[in-house]
């Protein structure tokens, strides 16, 4: 058996071929296509050859490439593989031949790799998200360059009277005309992208069942169905919870067992979205089990800690119901 690490960079792989006794049988660098990949790989056949890389920021279209030739490829974590790597062989440098070393011992800390439908919804969602914040920041500019210049809006949102307004108002050489246009291109672009996920989310059967919680609409639901991927590897609740960042940390010393914060190596976007959409749902005026659970806890938790803990229930929710396949019942 031959066992691949692959040191991933933006530009190029340095990728080392060990056997099974660890001896290196050889050893490159080369740049990221697909023709380089291909000409590298051609002596180890894929029925006799492991890969693993790390989780980097172009480790899709890598895996891509070697999804397509069929290798055996796993994903490791970064932070977990490095802890293993220091703790096992005494060293933090994961490296191409720590890599190969790790997977030829069967120490790989693995991350999950979505399936390629999942994994574009996550670019489409995440776009969106970008634009979401390039919109605040410009709506935030343009505010800041009223107030410099002394004009009054009636209203504090920037609708699209309200820009008509301003734009009327200064002259086009105005660096304000510059940043009302740049509003108008990412309004136009965020509302194609929305559209986008909608029309998605109306072939997804997940989507249908999270958008009968009241609170949770087609967007907000698609979100949380890329951050989770597969539902299955979460055999409990916990563990989607666990994986939101929505249990407590733990601190163990003796019989001594005392709970702190939330954990932080979590999925923030995950926690986020459950966070607003449980703000949303005790927001809303009909009765559902959750409000009442928030409204109850609140007085006595606060509105803080009463949130978090409606954000856990509502995961352990959305877990029975893609498990069990059900829409959301109002009991």
């Amino acid at each position: 058996m031959n066992f691949i690490g692959m040191d991933i960079h933006k530009q190029f792989t340095v990728a080392v071929v060990k056997d099974e006794q660890g001896n290196e049988l050889a050893k490159d660098k080369f740049e990221n296509s697909k023709e380089r990949f291909a000409d590298f790989l051609k002596q180890f056949p894929t029925e006799n050859t492991k890969i693993v890389m790390e989780s980097t920021c172009v480790w899709e279209y890598i895996f891509e490439i070697l999804e397509e030739m069929k290798y055996d490829v796993k994903l490791s974590n970064p932070s977990r593989t490095k802890a293993i790597a220091w703790a096992r062989i005494k060293t933090d440098n994961v490296d191409a031949s720590t890599l190969a070393d790790l997977l030829r011992a069967n120490l790989v800390a693995e991350s999950y790799i979505p399936p390629k439908h999942i994994r574009q919804l996550r670019e489409i969602v995440r776009e969106r998200r970008t634009f979401v914040k390039q919109t605040t920041q410009i709506k935030n500019r343009i505010h800041a360059l009223l107030i410099k210049r002394g004009i009054k809006l009636p209203t504090a949102t920037l609708s699209k009277k309200a820009l008509k307004l301003i734009s009327n108002s200064v002259d086009e050489n105005d660096i304000l005309e510059h940043y009302i246009n740049l509003l108008w291109y990412h309004k136009q672009e965020l509302n194609f992208i929305e559209d986008k996920i909608r029309k998605i989310s109306e072939e997804n059967p997940e989507a249908k069942l999270l958008i009968t919680i009241p609170g949770i609409a087609e967007i907000r639901g698609m979100d949380i169905i890329a951050e989770i991927g597969d539902i299955n590897r979460f055999p409990t609740a916990d563990k989607l919870c666990s994986y939101a960042g929505l249990v407590p940390s733990i601190k163990q010393s003796g019989n001594s067992l005392r709970f702190g914060r939330l954990i932080q190596q979590s999925s923030k976007v995950l926690k986020y979205n459950l966070i607003e959409a449980s703000w949303n749902i005790v927001r809303t005026k009909e009765d559902n089990p959750l409000k009442r659970f928030y409204i109850k806890l609140s007085k006595k938790k606060g509105k803080q800690k009463a949130i978090c803990a409606t954000a856990r229930k509502l995961c352990c929710v959305i877990h029975s119901m893609l498990r069990k396949n059900q829409k959301f019942m109002i009991l």
